[in-house]
């Protein structure tokens, strides 16, 4: 099939899924006769004639990925959103997919309302499938076959690839912190104008990993080491930050722009003493005021740096605003108006959600990652932009890879995976068990979303989270390892 071609035929079938998830949503809420649910019906029927080519037409879901007749449909910032809908909508139901077979043709538009209704109303049903199935037999609809949701396990190649893309991300991680460090080191040693260029091409080979699987770089700030802050900080922000302009749909371009500005955020901090910066005690105002300075004075060293004005300018003004919050009540204390720029406001979520998640000298307790989620989520609007802490928080899922938690079983496990688009609130985890004094091995994966068959209770439940500092625990150790 030549590139052509095959376009079209994705064309058709994301065509055919937009009009089903369309249908969906309009026969909920307006009335059988509404001119919306009429149209709704006509294209459904329309792209459905498009589509299939022989006995029967059928959209799947497997591995967070959607086929139409076994064809995978590319994911994508034109079709990301429809997919997502579409996966969530199932998920609800019990559901990895629909087929529907060539007699559908013949169905009246009562018929095909009454299904889409049928669908929509199983979503609040406990067992959704089992009553579609009998609502289905109830109203004689017989041209549709449901496709029961399975544990969609991944094959060796997906695993393959994923510990690949673990990799790349790994060595990305590398290559920012040594680079963020050269470039600190250059400005201390008083070298005149800095070069960024090696910089800019880690942060573009950042980029095009991220597009690849944004789900590894959201995860991967698990790299920290507790005891190595100052440069590792920058590059977990700039991970994350560059994670939630990938879900904006930020262009390639702005992406590198963003993370170059995230990477050297905290450029300032190399003026600040150490023994200031690491201090366990409250700081006196006067080692307060030096360390609201560092994002000035980040901002001013930015113009040491060996690149256009341009570039320049695009990264000076959001160092500056990082601690000024989304309502301006922030530092560095001035007579500022206006408000913040994007990437202003998407660098103050990841460097304070780093901050607090990092273990630091100076703190006591310790926040869960899903605590320190809450946290922020608690001041939207007055610290943070309140939709972009929202997106920060679906990039997150409502456990972050990272959080400890202690189930019902008495296990203590690690979540592994929390990724956005498996739209559970139920992580994948890694049980620890405890091995010599104070330090712990893998056990086994599980998936706290897995039911008791008979009951239909979840085997295990979460009944406290932790900071994984706080049991001395590291999670690269048992997320990103092979065994």
């Amino acid at each position: 099939m030549t590139d052509v071609a095959k376009y079209r035929s994705y064309s058709k079938f994301e065509e055919f899924l937009h009009n089903f998830y369309s249908l969906s949503q309009t026969a909920r809420i307006y009335s059988k006769n509404h001119t919306l649910v009429l149209e709704g019906i006509e294209k459904f029927s329309e792209s459905i004639n498009s589509c299939m080519e022989n006995e029967s037409l059928t959209f799947k879901i497997s591995n967070d990925q959607l086929y139409v007749d076994d064809k995978k449909l590319p994911y994508n910032r034109t079709t990301k959103n429809l997919f997502d809908n579409i996966i969530r909508y199932c998920d609800t139901r019990d559901l990895d997919g629909v087929r529907l077979f060539k007699s559908v043709k013949l169905a009246s538009a009562e018929e095909i309302l009454a299904f889409m209704r049928l669908l929509d109303i199983s979503g609040q049903q406990p067992e959704p499938l089992a009553w579609l199935k009998d609502g289905l037999a109830a109203e004689n609809i017989q041209w549709v076959e449901l496709i029961k949701k399975t544990e969609r396990p991944q094959d060796e190649e997906s695993f393959k690839s994923k510990a690949e893309r673990r990799e790349r991300a790994r060595k990305d991680y590398t290559y920012a912190k040594a680079s963020v460090e050269e470039v600190a080191q250059k400005i201390k040693e008083g070298k005149g104008e800095v070069g960024v260029r090696k910089t800019v091409r880690v942060v573009q080979d950042m980029v095009m990993n991220l597009i690849e699987d944004d789900e590894v770089y959201s995860a991967i700030s698990t790299l920290r080491v507790f005891d190595d802050y100052t440069y590792t900080h920058s590059v977990n922000v700039a991970m994350l930050s560059m994670c939630i302009g990938r879900r904006i749909n930020l262009s390639r371009r702005n992406l590198v722009n963003l993370g170059m500005c995230a990477l050297l955020h905290d450029l300032g901090k190399i003026e600040i003493p150490k023994e200031v910066l690491h201090k366990k005690e409250k700081l006196d105002d006067s080692e307060l005021k030096l360390i609201e300075e560092h994002s000035l004075n980040s901002s001013r060293l930015m113009l040491k740096l060996k690149a256009s004005p341009d570039s320049k300018a695009r990264i000076l003004v959001p160092m500056f605003e990082h601690h000024l919050k989304y309502d301006l009540s922030g530092y560095p204390h001035a007579d500022w108006k206006k408000p913040l720029t994007l990437f202003g406001k998407i660098i103050s979520i990841a460097d304070k959600y780093d901050t607090l998640t990092s273990s630091r000298a100076y703190r006591r307790s310790l926040l869960s990652p899903d605590r320190a989620l809450g946290y922020m989520f608690d001041r939207a609007g007055k610290a943070y932009d309140p939709i972009l802490i929202k997106v920060f928080i679906n990039i997150m899922g409502v456990y972050p890879v990272g959080t400890l938690m202690k189930l019902d079983t008495d296990e203590l496990a690690l979540v592994v995976s929390s990724p956005s688009r498996n739209f559970s609130k139920r992580p994948l985890v890694c049980v620890l068990e405890k091995e010599g004094e104070g330090s712990y091995k893998k056990k086994e994966i599980i998936n706290l979303d897995e039911r008791d068959t008979e009951t239909g209770n979840y085997v295990r439940d979460i009944i406290e989270t932790y900071h994984p500092a706080n049991f001395g625990i590291q999670p690269v150790q048992h997320i990103f390892s092979s065994n």
